[in-house]
């Protein structure tokens, strides 16, 4: 609700346009004018002495921020990274324990250590070392067993498709196992020991890792629909979900079925229905809403608590470029959507660093044509709700007592979030006009203080 609050007096009529839905931008980080397409890289959040704060990666370094109860963007650090070039194409984050780990998968790298005890104030690095990874693509902690894993490890030693590394000592890393039953891990979602391995060509294994040293197979799908590369995925709360991402041109994002490790299936397929070489590319998922980072098209976010239907429920566009040509790895790299406060970051690789404003839409269940503003009486805020067949360009009016006419408000989604804080109490109506299907709907509601 505080974030509600804070955010009230957003100006709505972006969301008009084709590429803004129910997401609004809070605050936008760029250290200078873009120079390329490909300046910065992966985006982390995290929580650190009962505030809230983000981290980017650039070609030459990290920024640090901390992100403000006033939404803003507030600078804090920043480190260049062992390898500072405009050839870093990758950087990956991932916080444990009060530290944060980075690595780099160009030139001569290594894992290094940040100490956020002291933050705002001060981020110290305390480790900085190339003996356990000279580079690596990404990382993922499993905070239950305090193990690190190195997807596309290069070491002193060589190459891995996966390094274990213990965390037991935070800032004393140890090697704990190489795991090369695969040609290579691109990404990994690992709980609890359950390790899902996004294996590129060769799809996605799931492996035990409860004695690191010897991990046990528990399934896998190399062969499924619209496969491409298989890039990255996140497992929903309860283990049944995962949500997995083929960085290929004009592929789906895949909604999958992971209750039975045996027989993983895909349930359901979609793609934003706007640049036809968009290409997916990260991903989280929570409480059933999906939160996806897609090249050219930014943040795309779908409702899969039915994973046989899919249903997009909100975008932003953080690429306001034209969509052409050939080099298809714009726009949007990273989300991160775990923050306490709701607030997204997202990171794109010419305009930096956004910090978002979303709220998500509650799970109305009514019936096939039924409409409504929820919920009723309002206050403050509210969402529309209409099912739709296809996504739908339409227009809210919002009409007082008196027949005047004091809000308007366009949408595409089934959901669309509403400020009406300017609204006084008393009694009003909206007008519903669908511009494809011509369909006019209209019903009552109440504003309260």
């Amino acid at each position: 609700m505080r974030l509600l609050l804070t955010i009230l007096g957003v100006i709505f009529s972006v969301t008009g346009t084709c590429q803004i839905q129910n997401v609004w931008k809070l605050d936008n980080f760029r250290a200078q004018s873009p120079i390329g397409d490909g300046v910065y890289n992966e985006v982390w959040g995290f929580v650190q002495n009962g505030e809230e704060f983000a981290v980017i990666g650039a070609m030459h370094g990290t920024f640090f921020f901390h992100i403000t109860d006033e939404n803003n963007l507030d600078s804090i650090g920043y480190h260049d990274g062992v390898y500072s070039s405009y050839n870093v194409i990758h950087r990956d984050y991932h916080d444990y324990n009060g530290y944060l780990y980075e690595v780099c998968d160009e030139g001569s790298s290594t894992l290094r250590i940040y100490d956020l005890h002291y933050l705002p104030d001060s981020i110290p690095i305390v480790y900085d070392d190339s003996s356990l990874l000279v580079r690596s693509h990404n990382v993922f902690i499993d905070e239950s067993s305090g193990l690190l894993y190195s997807c596309g490890n290069t070491s002193q030693s060589g190459a891995d498709a996966l390094r274990v590394i213990s965390l037991q000592d935070p800032v004393n890393p140890t090697l704990v196992y190489d795991y090369n039953f695969v040609d290579y891990v691109h990404d990994i979602y690992v709980r609890n020991d359950t390790a899902f391995m996004n294996a590129g060509n060769q799809g996605l294994k799931v492996a035990d890792f409860s004695i690191p040293t010897m991990p046990i197979a528990l399934g896998s799908m190399e062969f499924y629909a619209d496969k491409g590369y298989n890039h990255s995925g996140w497992l929903s709360e309860d283990g049944n979900t995962y949500i997995m991402c083929d960085e290929t041109v004009g592929s789906r994002f895949k909604v999958c079925d992971v209750s039975d490790l045996s027989d993983i299936k895909v349930t359901a397929l979609d793609i934003p229905p706007t640049f036809e070489n968009t290409i997916p590319h990260n991903v989280m998922l929570k409480d059933g809403i999906a939160y996806l980072s897609y090249y050219n098209d930014g943040l795309q976010i779908y409702d899969v608590r039915d994973i046989n239907s899919p249903k997009r429920i909100a975008f932003y566009d953080t690429y306001p470029d034209e969509d052409t040509g050939i080099n298809v790895f714009r726009g949007a790299w990273g989300i991160y959507a775990l923050l306490p406060s709701g607030r997204l970051l997202v990171s794109d690789r010419k305009y930096g660093l956004f910090l978002l404003g979303y709220n998500a839409p509650p799970n109305i269940q009514v019936e096939e044509n039924e409409h409504g503003i929820y919920p009723n009486p309002v206050k403050e805020a509210a969402f529309f709700y209409r099912k739709h067949l296809f996504e739908s360009d339409y227009t809210i009016e919002i009409y007082d007592s008196q027949g005047k006419c004091v809000k308007t408000f366009n949408g595409m989604t089934d959901h669309l979030f509403m400020d009406l804080t300017s609204l006084s109490a008393g009694n009003y109506s909206y007008w519903y006009y669908n511009f494809a299907t011509k369909v006019t709907l209209s019903k009552k509601f109440i504003v309260i203080e």
